[in-house]
């Protein structure tokens, strides 16, 4: 073809009437193309620099061009995180491919630290350490409940481009929610969202409120029944209660079981109003525990003690007392003189009063003791007065009998709520002790014993007082002591300690210097024949007197006065 272009026009029959290539072009050969730069002037190009104009960054690789930009299928959806994209990277003038993530700067969501989490009674906060990627200064992270709802940390750190540190209260996460996702959005406003990553393992939730469980009287202090409830939200499984600090009242007992944490008993005595701290653990079968504090309260009887005459005033919603009343008692007989009896002593632990009412109260003075007698006339001391409490008598108690002088005679006891003892004789007949008179008057238990009996000559010895717990001693023995009768004991005063009341004078012993007898607790001290000082009943509780010394002796002392009375009231 020897044809030629002439007049920069090319002849198509030229090209149409020329052999075809059959085979992929050399890259020697040449092409014709228009150089649209020289005003489309025909130039010829080699094969091998022929670049195809596909796009920026396209070129081909040998011969063949790596992509058909023109040919190729639309992606009709948004591409995925792992999908690849090519990009011209210019810091190395090649093609490089990356994923879509990378491409648009996604922030991504790998794991999150704990996944499980402890609710307990909603106190105190959970700490989640969010990893990824792609957290730039800008990134923020938040929880979305199982609805979608937001749920923001309280305060989070942004540790570095891989961590996020969350702080959110335990309240805010209830078991409601869960399973919880982890949000992070990064500063260019992307997102990404790991699903179903946190749950909560919820530890046994209480249904019975902290605090007090109750206050007790010491009325209400047996029977007690108390249950405290708490259940596994989760497993619905049995809880086990222990009792982790602090003590329950003593008296009671503690008990898990399935219905609850069980205190039940009968709870101590106490002598003041007396609370008891102690916190309740309760766990459930994942070994998840929740604690609460409580409080038990009981409460000790008032008492109101009378030691002078008044009125007791009951207080509202008060319809039973309990009450101690004792008379006065007996003073001592002189001159180896018998013990003065105590007072008689009646007790009632549930005596009926009329709420908002009021009760008349008599409390009995002691009897005198008998001064040394110069004749026949002094024969005993004074017996003590009665003590009243509404329906209920305490009688006072016997004098002791008084040794006669000019001639010797012995003189009996007195009777009264206990007797009073006899003195010492000369002669026979010996005087007898005075009789008890106490009875159970207007109620309760009345208590009173005889006072003993004196000896006739030498050694000489006066018969002891009576005592609400026992007799007088007799005389008649080779000493002649004669102690008073014991009294009784009540812890009615404090609800703890026993006190004796109404114990027996002692009478005195005439045998030698050396010899004594002594008072029935409660009652009159001890008196030696010649030279002990008689002692009085011991006040407030109705002891009698001792006797009086031998005359002549060196003390030469009056027997001793009967001790006043005394009423108790107790109530819950």
């Amino acid at each position: 073809m020897a044809n030629k272009i002439k007049n920069s026009n090319l002849d198509a029959d030229i090209i149409t009437g020329a052999s075809a290539l059959s085979e992929a072009a050399n890259t020697a050969d040449t092409v014709l193309v228009s150089d649209t730069s020289a005003s489309g002037a025909l130039k010829k190009i080699t094969v091998a620099n022929l670049t195809a104009q596909a796009g920026t960054g396209i070129s081909k690789n040998d011969t063949t061009l790596s992509v058909d930009i023109d040919g190729t299928t639309a992606l009709n959806e948004g591409a995925a995180e792992s999908d690849t994209i090519l990009v011209f990277d210019a810091s190395s003038s090649t093609i490089k491919k990356m994923t879509q993530k990378n491409f648009v700067n996604l922030p991504t969501v790998s794991s999150v630290s704990p996944t499980n989490l402890l609710t307990g009674d909603g106190t105190g906060n959970h700490t989640i350490v969010i990893t990824g990627q792609g957290f730039d200064a800008g990134a923020t992270a938040s929880l979305l409940n199982d609805s979608g709802s937001t749920i923001a940390f309280a305060s989070q750190t942004r540790d570095s481009a891989t961590q996020i540190t969350g702080v959110i209260a335990k309240s805010n996460l209830p078991g409601s929610g869960e399973p919880y996702d982890v949000k992070v959005t990064a500063g260019n406003g992307l997102t990404n969202t790991l699903a179903n990553q946190i749950n909560i393992d919820q530890s046994p939730v209480y249904s019975t409120a902290a605090g007090s469980l109750g206050t007790f009287t010491d009325a209400q202090r047996s029977g007690i029944s108390l249950t405290v409830l708490a259940a596994d939200p989760e497993s619905g499984g049995d809880v086990v209660y222990t009792v982790e600090s602090g003590s329950i009242p003593a008296g009671l007992s503690f008990a898990s079981q399935s219905s609850g944490a069980l205190i039940s008993g009968n709870a101590d005595a106490v002598g003041s109003n007396t609370t008891s701290t102690f916190t309740i653990r309760a766990k459930d079968a994942a070994s998840n525990t929740s604690d609460r504090q409580f409080t038990i309260t009981v409460q000790a009887p008032t008492v109101q003690t009378f030691t002078a005459s008044g009125t007791f005033n009951v207080p509202s919603g008060v319809s039973a007392v309990q009450v101690l009343v004792v008379g006065g008692g007996g003073g001592g007989g002189a001159s180896i003189g018998g013990g003065g009896g105590a007072g008689g002593l009646v007790y009632h632990a549930t005596y009926g009063v009329t709420p908002g009412g009021s009760v008349s109260v008599t409390v009995g003075n002691g009897g005198a003791g008998d001064e040394t007698p110069t004749g026949p006339g002094d024969q005993r001391g004074l017996s003590g007065q009665n003590s009243v409490f509404g329906t209920i008598t305490a009688q006072g108690g016997g004098a002791g009998g008084s040794r006669q002088e000019n001639p010797y005679a012995a003189t009996p006891g007195a009777s009264g709520g206990s007797g009073g003892g006899s003195s010492s004789a000369d002669s026979s007949p010996a005087g007898t002790g005075g009789a008890a008179s106490q009875n159970p008057s207007g109620g309760g238990t009345g208590y009173g014993h005889n006072g003993g009996a004196g000896r006739v000559r030498q050694p000489h010895g006066a018969g002891g007082g009576g005592g609400a717990g026992a007799a007088g001693t007799s005389a008649d023995n080779p000493t002649g002591q004669a102690p008073g009768g014991v009294g009784r004991s009540y812890t009615i005063a404090d609800g703890t300690t026993g006190v004796y009341y109404a114990g027996g004078g002692a009478g005195v012993s005439g045998a030698n210097p050396t010899d004594a007898s002594t008072g029935g607790q409660g009652g009159g001290g001890g008196n030696a024949g010649y030279n002990a000082v008689a002692q009085p009943g011991t006040a407030n509780r109705g002891g009698g007197g001792s006797g009086g010394s031998f005359p002549g002796s060196p003390s030469n002392n009056p027997a001793g006065a009967g001790g006043k009375g005394v009423v108790i009231v107790r109530w819950s």
